[in-house]
């Protein structure tokens, strides 16, 4: 899943000089996926979704970090596409 234009609105809204953000937790990778419709980070499609809520930050003079998350060994094979899991 990547951002959409509802992740610009909403850090855009919640952006304000000099404030630092971070962003909801953020799947680094494939299989790190444990729940749906969380966003990921570890595609192009994503990475440049990343880029316009990080662009809407920054617009007002806001900061944003990304929370990296990875589920580790409670991941559901169901989510996954690795064959280790």
């Amino acid at each position: 899943l990547a951002p959409s234009s509802l992740h610009v609105e909403y850090y855009a809204q919640r952006a304000t000089p000099g404030g630092l953000l971070i962003t909801e937790a953020t799947y680094i990778s494939p299989e790190s996926h444990g729940y749906r419709h969380a966003p990921g980070i570890f595609t192009d499609t994503q990475v440049e979704a990343w880029k316009k809520v990080t662009d809407a930050v920054h617009s007002v003079g806001g900061l944003i970090t990304c929370q990296l998350w990875h589920i580790g060994r409670v991941a559901h094979p169901s989510y996954v596409k690795h064959p280790l899991v």
